[in-house]
């Protein structure tokens, strides 16, 4: 059970690590943020880490790693490979989403099935709905500016935000301070580097890398043949036609 629970833990580090606020590059969504953005194809490999520290010294290290594209028509394609850093192994979930069409797959590579869904995109450039959040005293955001990202003519803007909970908060006997770093790509619309550091939970950090703003290959996008529909409810709560 233990290891079920860290290993949920770690595929929702990656899940949120595609969303464009606070994120890693990361989704069990991936790249499909509710939200169309065309002609602004990439490609590129996202790693996730994880380390905690536990009370006997004892230490928890882990990462996934995802291959990420999206062609010019919104299309996105996420292979994820988790336990690898490296993305070497053949992925245990490959997600395709093609707003175009209106349709979803979710390929399980390993044994040649996949789940196909309906899907309704929304309009170009609209984005997703987001609730009213309260102000935040115990948090101050300060601007990183700006940097390159590798690999491309463009670049990313930081924030880093850092939150305190102060002291009994939740029986606390001392302020905690939460740190998280954000670089974000306004051209693309998505996060090429994050970090969070919470005393609580440990360090986790997303790196995009091996960035290309090329156009992805056409068969990316396209349900490969040989695969067998499986029917049912999926992982994520919706069932298969």
């Amino acid at each position: 059970m233990k290891l079920c629970l860290i290993a949920l833990l770690s595929l929702c580090a990656v899940a949120l690590a595609e969303r464009p606020g606070w994120n890693f590059q990361g989704g069990f969504r991936g790249p499909f943020q509710g939200k169309i953005v065309t002609n602004e194809p990439y490609s590129g490999v996202g790693v996730t880490t994880s380390k905690r520290t536990l009370s006997d010294g004892n230490t928890i290290d882990e990462a996934s790693c995802v291959k990420l594209y999206r062609d010019s028509s919104s299309r996105t394609r996420r292979e994820e490979t988790r336990k690898s850093s490296t993305c070497s192994a053949t992925p245990e979930t490959i997600l395709i989403n093609d707003p175009v069409a209106g349709v979803e797959y979710a390929i399980n590579a390993r044994n040649n099935t996949y789940r196909q869904f309906t899907i309704k995109a929304p309009p170009a450039g609209a984005a997703p709905m987001a609730g009213k959040h309260p102000a935040n005293t115990n948090e101050v955001q300060t601007s990183l500016g700006t940097g390159p990202i590798p690999g491309t003519s463009l670049s990313a803007e930081g924030t880093q935000t850092v939150t305190t909970i102060p002291a009994g908060r939740f029986g606390n006997a001392q302020p905690i301070t939460i740190t998280s770093i954000r670089w974000y790509s306004p051209d693309l619309q998505i996060v090429v580097k994050s970090s969070r550091t919470d005393p609580r939970n440990g360090a986790v950090t997303y790196q995009l890398t091996n960035v290309s703003t090329a156009e992805p290959a056409e068969s990316l996008f396209q349900l490969p043949s040989g695969l067998t529909l499986q029917q049912g409810t999926s992982a994520r709560g919706r069932r298969a036609p």
